[in-house]
C-alpha cells in the first residue's frame, strides 16, 4: 500500500490522476469521470452501429459486390463525320468498349433505332461487325437525317428496335456490372495498466458501497474504448484505401477501408459553392439537386448532414431576409418541421435514442425532401473543425430508403452497410503474481480491443455533396 500516494487537493485533478476511489474520497474529489467534452462520437457511433443500414458479418479480409450498369447508356461518336442517306460511320471511344480475353463487346445492336442528341434526327443500325464492334454503321430514318454534323463526344441515345417480319433473331447483347470492392481494415488499441492499482481499486470499491468496480469501468479502459470509437467514426468519415504499397501500404498497415467523405468525392457529385467567405447560394443546392436527379431521380428523400457553417449557410440561402431573397415565399420552395425519427431511425430503443439526439427540419425542394440534420461531429474542434480544416465547409447528402417509413433494413439500408469479422472485442490478462499461469514479479493489467471492420457505400453515385475547393 505504500506505493499508492495519495493525490493533494491543491494540485487538482489532472489526466490519469486519480488511481483509485479511496484518494478520491480523502480528498474530496468528485469521482465521477466528466468529460471535457460532449458526446458527439456516442451518438455518431450509436448512429453507424444502428441506424445506417445493416451489418454484415464479413467472411474475408475484403469483401465485393456488383452493382448493375444503366441500360440506357448513350452511344458516343469518337470522331467528326457528316451523316448521308447511304449508310455511314461512326466509332465508339474506347470507355464504350469492353474487352475480355479475346473478345470485344459493345452494347449497340443492329437493327436498333438511336436518336442524335444535338439535331433530334433518328437513325437505324443498319451494320456492326463482329470482329470490329467499335464501328458502328448508321442509315438515317429519314432524309431530314442527310447532311448532319456529327462531332467528336456527339450522344446518341437508344429509342427501340426495328425488325423485319420472320427475322432472325437479333445478336446477344451483354451488360457488364461494375465490381466494387472494400477493405476491412483492423482497428487495434492496447494499453498497459498498473494491476496493484487495479487491485486496490476493486478493494477500496469495496469499502465503499459492498460492490467490486469492474475492469472495463477503470478510468483507463474508459479512455482506450473511446479511443477505439473515435478511430471507427472518423474512418467511417475520412478513410480511404491505401495505394502506396512503397512504403506504409507495405509495410506499415496491413490494409485500409474507404470513407463516406473520399467515395463521394471520387464520384464527383459535388458542386462548389465559392471560397469560405461566400455563402450557399440557392443556385448551388439547385445544381447539386439537379446532379442528384440525373443519377437517379426516383430518390425523393435525401438526409443532409450539415456543420453549424453549412447549416447557416442553407438558412440564410432559402430563407432570406427580403422578398426578393426569400426562397421560401416561392411556391416551390416550403419549409416543415417534421418529426421524422421514426422515419430515419426505424422502431424501437435506438429510435428513442436519436429522437433525443437529432432534429429534423424538411425541406420541400423540387419536389423532394431533405432532412437538414446539425451533425455536431463535425464541429468538433479537435477534428474536422480544427483550424483551416475544410470539414466546416461540407454538407453532405445521403438518400433515403423509397419504400415508405421504413423498409426493414434501416434508414438508408439500401446503400451504406459495415461490414465486420465477429471475435473477441476486449481482451484483458493479468500479469505478475495475479497471473493465471507463468507469474512473475511485474504486475500488470494487459488490454487490447480488436475490431476489424469495412465500409460499403453502395449506389455511391447517388450521393452528393457542397463543398468548397479553397480555404
Amino acid at each position: 500500500m505504500a506505493d499508492i500516494k495519495n493525490i493533494a487537493v491543491q494540485a487538482g485533478m489532472t489526466y490519469g490522476g486519480i488511481q483509485n476511489n479511496w484518494d478520491a474520497l480523502k480528498d474530496d474529489f468528485d469521482a465521477v469521470a466528466y468529460l471535457p467534452f460532449g458526446d458527439e462520437y456516442w451518438d455518431a457511433m450509436n448512429q453507424i452501429m444502428n441506424g445506417i443500414g445493416n451489418r454484415e458479418i464479413a467472411k474475408q479480409p475484403s469483401v465485393k459486390w456488383f452493382e448493375m450498369n444503366r441500360m440506357e447508356v448513350p452511344m458516343t461518336s469518337s470522331g467528326a463525320v457528316t451523316s448521308t442517306l447511304a449508310q455511314f460511320n461512326i466509332t465508339l471511344p474506347s470507355g464504350e468498349i469492353q474487352t475480355l480475353g479475346s473478345n470485344t463487346y459493345t452494347w449497340p445492336a443492329k437493327n436498333e433505332i438511336w436518336r442524335h442528341a444535338k439535331s433530334g434526327q433518328l437513325f437505324q443500325i443498319t451494320n456492326k461487325s463482329e470482329s470490329a464492334p467499335q464501328t458502328i454503321g448508321l442509315t438515317p430514318l429519314t432524309s431530314a437525317g442527310s447532311g448532319i454534323s456529327i462531332v467528336a463526344n456527339d450522344k446518341f441515345f437508344y429509342v427501340g428496335v426495328s425488325v423485319p417480319e420472320n427475322s432472325t433473331s437479333q445478336a446477344s447483347k451483354y451488360v457488364f456490372d461494375t465490381l466494387f470492392t472494400a477493405k476491412l481494415q483492423t482497428f487495434r488499441h492496447d494499453a498497459n495498466s498498473s494491476s496493484e492499482a487495479l487491485y486496490n481499486q476493486l478493494w477500496y470499491s469495496q469499502l465503499e458501497n459492498g460492490v467490486q468496480t469492474p475492469y472495463s469501468n477503470s478510468r483507463d479502459i474508459i479512455y482506450l474504448q473511446r479511443e477505439h470509437q473515435v478511430a471507427i467514426v472518423n474512418t467511417f468519415l475520412a478513410g480511404q484505401e491505401t495505394t502506396n504499397t512503397a512504403n506504409i501500404g507495405a509495410t506499415q498497415s496491413f490494409q485500409t477501408t474507404n470513407g463516406l467523405l473520399p467515395t463521394i468525392i471520387a464520384q464527383g457529385q459535388k458542386v462548389d459553392y465559392g471560397n469560405q467567405a461566400s455563402d450557399i447560394a440557392v443556385a448551388d443546392f439547385y445544381d447539386l439537386e439537379a446532379l442528384l436527379t440525373k443519377q437517379d431521380a426516383s430518390v425523393k428523400n435525401y438526409m443532409v448532414w450539415t456543420t453549424a457553417l453549412t447549416s447557416q449557410y442553407i438558412e440564410k440561402a432559402l430563407g432570406g431576409g427580403s422578398t426578393t431573397t426569400n426562397y421560401f415565399a416561392n411556391q416551390n420552395v416550403q419549409i416543415n418541421k417534421v418529426e421524422m425519427n421514426k422515419t430515419f431511425w426505424g422502431e424501437g430503443a435506438y429510435a428513442d435514442l436519436m429522437d433525443r439526439t437529432y432534429s429534423f427540419n424538411n425541406v420541400v425542394f423540387n419536389g423532394k425532401n431533405f432532412g437538414l440534420v446539425r451533425m455536431g461531429i463535425f464541429d468538433n474542434p479537435q477534428t474536422f473543425n480544427t483550424t483551416d480544416s475544410d470539414w466546416a465547409n461540407y454538407a453532405i447528402f445521403l438518400p433515403m430508403t423509397s419504400r415508405g417509413i421504413d423498409d426493414g433494413l434501416g434508414n438508408m439500408g439500401k446503400y451504406i452497410r459495415m461490414c465486420h469479422k465477429p471475435g473477441a472485442f476486449m481482451n484483458m490478462w493479468q500479469t505478475g503474481g495475479r497471473a493465471a499461469a507463468n507469474k512473475t514479479d511485474q504486475w500488470n493489467l494487459g488490454v487490447h480491443i480488436v475490431s476489424e471492420i469495412g465500409f460499403k457505400f453502395i449506389n455511391a453515385n447517388k450521393y452528393g455533396l457542397l463543398w468548397q475547393t479553397t480555404l
